[in-house]
């Protein structure tokens, strides 16, 4: 019924009305169009991984990735305009392998094997940023005591990360024989990719809080804040939905084994102790100490020395220095 002053009409040809088919399937096919775009213009968060090697990363990083999605636009521009020119807009349309009809109007005959090795050249390209930018977040997750120490461990010669790089290059492997299409592979990388950028973006929300102090020392700030990182949450999360909507068992998985790392992360150690010495006035207070703290551990220090027991805290709190050995505190722990 509507109300019309103080009459009552009775709704016989009303309808709610809802977002038609069409309209759904157009948003889903943009969300599935990104998919690519993600792969594309991804990898430049790959070179944060690199900090700790480059000179200057501050002023560096975001140099090199500024730089590089410039180049990327560039050429992806030109070559879309070159389809348009060569191919046609008419058959750009009903074309689904637009990059080999290109091929032949270019190379002819050879055009199949040409473009079969550019391929393979583009794709190797991206598994090398993989297998250099992965490995250093293994090392990262060792330092911090999520992972065994030889994770982070170095060859001499080379100063590869050899632990680190073979079991990721071994999973990489395992995901292509269970994948098996270029497709499933790429959905399944990308969904995990938007979770991955989400949550990583969302973390700037408690390093903004947690270095509030420091605004005024010259610390690198993000400008647009909050705008920009929740720009940055939505479209990803937007990818990651219609991926999951669109391959829900691969969605699935993805979910599976993230939250199986996470359980992991909230798993890892309160408090390791390697090796760990200090001496005063030339004697030893403790030398060599071990132990290992897990969440579960109910744990009391006795020691018939109390400035012993006085300094080992002062060392494993930071506020003096060890002679020699290593402290790590778990990831989700804060020494107090």
């Amino acid at each position: 019924m509507l109300p019309a002053t103080n009459t009552w009409w009775p709704l016989q040809n009303a309808s709610i009305v809802s977002p038609s088919p069409l309209f759904t399937e157009y948003i889903k096919a943009f969300g599935l169009g990104l998919v690519a775009v993600s792969f594309t213009y991804g990898g430049y968060q790959q070179s944060i991984n690199f900090g700790e090697e480059v000179q200057n990363p501050s002023k560096n990083i975001p140099r090199g990735i500024t730089a590089g999605l410039l180049i990327i636009i560039v050429l992806y521009l030109s070559i879309n305009y070159a389809y348009y020119k060569v191919i046609g807009f008419n058959e750009l349309k009903t074309s689904t392998n637009i990059a080999a009809i290109m091929a032949g109007h270019v190379f002819g005959t050879a055009a199949g094997k040409i473009l079969s090795v550019l391929l393979f050249m583009s794709v190797l390209a991206y598994v090398n940023v993989l297998l250099m930018a992965n490995p250093r977040v293994m090392q990262a997750m060792s330092e911090e005591g999520m992972l065994p120490k030889t994770f982070r461990k170095r060859t001499i010669n080379t100063n590869v990360l050899f632990a680190a790089l073979s079991v990721f290059a071994s999973l990489c492997v395992l995901i292509v024989f269970w994948a098996k299409t270029f497709d499933e592979i790429l959905s399944f990388t990308i969904f995990l990719d938007c979770i991955g950028m989400v949550l990583s973006a969302a973390t700037i929300f408690k390093l903004r809080k947690n270095t509030a102090q420091l605004d005024e020392t010259g610390i690198y700030k993000m400008n647009f804040f909050p705008l920009m990182p929740l720009v940055f949450m939505l479209a990803y999360a937007f990818v990651g939905t219609v991926i999951f909507i669109d391959k829900p068992a691969t969605g699935l998985t993805g979910i599976g084994i993230l939250a199986a790392f996470i359980g992991l992360y909230f798993l890892v150690d309160i408090l390791k102790v390697e090796n760990l010495s200090k001496k005063v006035d030339g004697k030893y207070l403790f030398k060599n100490l071990n132990f290992d703290i897990q969440k579960t551990d109910k744990v009391a220090f006795l020691s018939r020395d109390p400035m012993a027991l006085t300094t080992f805290f002062e060392v494993i709190n930071g506020k003096i220095a060890a002679d020699s050995g290593e402290i790590i505190w778990g990831t989700t722990i804060t020494s107090a």
